[in-house]
């Protein structure tokens, strides 16, 4: 890894001033839960005890509490390896424990633009610890200034009256793509009690203007692109007083039609009373006067405000406080036990999941290197940056796994020898559950680790069920424990993960420690405590990472919150449906709301039914789809390219390439195409004893992916059903037109 420090703090101040300055920041810290000093005395966990609790635990990995069971409900587990979590750490401390291991160690990363080849550099360049850490304190104090100034006072209403800020307490908010000054400026308002806000980079303008004026967001950092469609709303925005622009100084050598297009900006928003600083003249302006940390003590403080993306309506405001992300940074520890890992950064940073793993890593003394962001060149930022860790979504596994499958069939040599390894090695995992091979792994699967960097040793997904076979394939071709996850942005997304070194695929693992679980009985759909073999329900979670309500929405968070019998606090209902396997693991198995009734009266569990056709390796995206006036179900997929160009070739008996884009869409329409994919479904459908009705009779081929661009998709990559409802009415009218196809002619043996 190549370490270059930021260094831009010291050279601001310089600048500033007029002369070298060695700032003391010890000075201008708060006293905090921990004692500063004694944070790089810390011990820290062995990884190898950790896993060996764990392995001790594997058969039963969840224990029930004696004497919690009530009517209607399961007993209340516990994890059985990690029943409790001795210390809880503030985001504020989380940082300070990761800056006293080693201040000059590499904290957060990005590729620099190089001038001479006119497109990013080949090497990652770094905040140091002590950079980052010069560096919030210099935002935070900007900010302290502007509240003094009366910079944030809201603008006047219909009455004349203006709202002032306090100095905490206040929102700020980002909106744009992953990036370091973003996550600088997340810390920098842990440190001062303020309110962080942070917006999908891929929302429209409607919806961030919606929560910029829900959250009362006083100022925002953005990049230039974005400041259009924020100033076309500004007269809706009366509690937005200052744009913090991210975009890198311009070059000496910029044409003047740019300086002018900057100094327009600034002249539009100071119309609406709107003042515009460039991210480095705010840090300039902290460094000139730095003011001392206001951290925060009381476990409710509202740290931040994490907007849901939501399959329906508009975003809710789920509270984010101190004492949630306390738990789930200490809690990893005992799940993921790797210190100072290398991470990369672009799942999105409006998601709970990338803020709470990136505090994580921070907490470990670890480095966060963003990517570039274009999905398209993630494999290139992998390969430099060399990560050890890797985040991720099904999605991304699948491509890879997908990548893989391909390679199995290529002909000759390197087909051959790539067939025997995994057969081999799966074989191995099989039997004994080894990922690692001292030969098939020199020969193949190093070249397969590269495409990641290498150095790949801990994987883990969530957001959506990932299928056990690619689980299977990408541990024993990356060489890794690829683990599944599960949680929300109203626990923290913290609430399970697969225990290390777990074989036995299909699950999300046992309740997190120091959190409690339980299922409850849900009668309507057929599920309850007493089924067998095993116990059914509704999840519902216990613990610190339980959120205390969205904001401004008392209606929805007394939907949301259950309190409980005991007396012990409140129980975050899920909306899953999980069961609880032999190996006291829990398995999600279907959603509460999400029945479909057709026309005969039967109800339809859509989204397992669903997650049952999503796994046939030719589907990238599947939407299942019926009505209470038909009485079948329908579907609308999108191909995986690769499978479906060689399915259809075989089926047009002529050759398709996967990057010809108009000859897959060609293929899509094709009917005897289209009725040869449905029989696939069907098929899978009758191997996993899908009933008579749940099964598809009818199917629409598309090549245009579902997206947060085209409305179809949220943020977090759900598909919005009323909206897909809408947008595709023309291709189901066109579905239910014909009669339900025959599912006499398709036998439950592969095709």
């Amino acid at each position: 890894m190549r370490v270059q420090s930021w260094g831009l703090a010291n050279l601001a101040l310089e600048k500033s001033l007029g002369q070298p300055v060695q700032l003391d920041l010890q000075s201008f810290r708060s006293s905090s839960s921990d004692d500063f000093q004694a944070l790089s005395g810390m011990t820290t966990l062995n990884k190898e005890a950790i896993e060996a609790q764990w392995a001790a635990h594997i058969d039963k990995q969840m224990v029930p509490v004696p004497g919690s069971k009530e009517q209607g409900f399961t007993d209340i587990y516990k994890n059985a390896a990690f029943p409790d979590v001795p210390t809880s750490t503030s985001a504020y401390d989380a940082f300070l424990k990761g800056y006293s291991m080693d201040p000059n160690a590499p904290c957060l990363g990005h590729r620099p633009w190089d001038e001479a080849k006119g497109d990013l550099a080949d090497h990652f360049q770094w905040r140091t610890y002590a950079d980052t850490e010069t560096e919030r304190t210099a935002l935070g104090s900007a900010m302290s200034m502007w509240v003094e100034k009366g910079m944030l006072n809201s603008r006047p209403n219909e009455k004349g009256e203006v709202d002032e800020p306090g100095m905490i307490d206040f929102s700020v908010a980002y909106w744009g793509a992953n990036r370091p000054e973003a996550s600088v400026m997340a810390l920098a308002l842990n440190a001062y009690s303020r309110c962080a806000i942070s917006l999908y980079d891929n929302y429209d303008a409607a919806i961030s203007c919606y929560i910029l004026n829900h959250s009362k967001s006083r100022v925002l950092f953005t990049t230039s692109s974005y400041v259009p469609l924020v100033l076309r709303s500004a007269d809706k925005l009366p509690w937005l007083r200052v744009l913090v622009i991210l975009d890198q100084v311009c070059s000496k050598n910029v044409a003047h039609g740019e300086i002018k297009k900057e100094q327009l900006m600034r002249e539009w928003a100071s119309s609406f009373g709107i003042q515009t600083f460039s991210y480095h003249e705010v840090v300039e302006q902290g460094l000139s006067s730095p003011r001392p940390h206001i951290v925060p003590t009381d476990p409710d403080h509202v740290d931040a405000l994490c907007y849901t993306s939501g399959t329906t309506g508009l975003p809710k405001a789920s509270k984010v406080t101190t004492g949630n992300c306390g738990l789930g940074v200490e809690g990893l520890r005992y799940v993921v036990p790797d210190t100072k890992m290398v991470s990369i950064s672009y799942l999105p940073l409006a998601h709970i999941l990338e803020r709470g793993w990136e505090l994580f890593i921070i907490r470990q003394g670890g480095c966060i290197g963003y990517y570039s962001g274009s999905i398209d060149r993630l494999i290139e930022d992998l390969q430099i940056l060399k990560p050890t860790a890797l985040p991720s979504v099904p999605r991304v596994l699948n491509r890879i796994a997908t990548q893989i499958e391909g390679q199995l069939q290529a002909p000759g040599l390197k087909g051959f020898l790539l067939r025997r390894a995994v057969s081999a090695k799966l074989r191995n995992y099989e039997e004994t559950g080894a990922i690692t091979h001292p030969i098939w792994d020199r020969l193949v699967f190093r070249k397969v680790r590269a495409m990641l960097g290498g150095r790949i040793s801990v994987v883990f997904t969530g957001s959506a069920p990932c299928r056990p076979d690619v689980l299977k394939l990408l541990r024993i071709a990356l060489c890794t424990d690829i683990r599944e996850a599960y949680g929300q942005t109203e626990n923290s997304a913290y609430a399970t993960f697969m225990a290390p070194h777990d074989r036995n695929l299909g699950s999300v693992g046992p309740v997190n420690p120091g959190l409690e679980v339980r299922l409850r009985d849900c009668p309507e759909l057929g599920y309850t405590s007493q089924d067998k073999p095993y116990p059914r329900g509704e999840i519902l979670f216990r613990g610190k990472t339980v959120f205390i309500g969205y904001d401004g929405d008392e209606k929805k968070t007394q939907e949301t919150l259950l309190e409980g019998a005991d007396g012990h606090g409140p129980w975050l209902l899920t909306g899953d449906v999980g069961q609880i396997d032999e190996y006291n693991r829990i398995q999600i198995i279907d959603r509460v709301k999400n029945l479909v009734k057709l026309a005969q009266g039967e109800y339809i569990a859509i989204e397992r039914v669903e997650g049952v056709f999503a796994s046939l390796p030719l589907a990238q995206q599947l939407w299942l789809y019926g009505d209470s006036y038909q009485p079948h179900l329908v579907a609308v997929c999108v191909p995986e390219p690769e499978p479906f160009a060689e399915f259809a070739s075989r089926i047009k008996k002529s050759k398709i390439s996967a990057t010809d884009q108009k000859a897959l869409e060609e293929a899509a329409k094709d009917p005897a195409v289209v009725e040869a994919v449905l029989r696939e479904f069907i098929s899978l459908g009758k191997r996993q004893k899908l009933g008579t009705l749940e099964q598809m009779r009818g199917l629409k081929l598309r090549m245009e992916p579902f997206s947060p661009e085209n409305g179809l998709m949220t943020p977090t990559l759900k598909v919005k059903r009323q909206e897909a409802a809408k947008q595709l009415k023309s291709d189901l009218d066109e579905l239910y037109s014909h009669p339900p196809y025959d599912l006499s002619k398709v036998n439950d043996s592969k095709l």
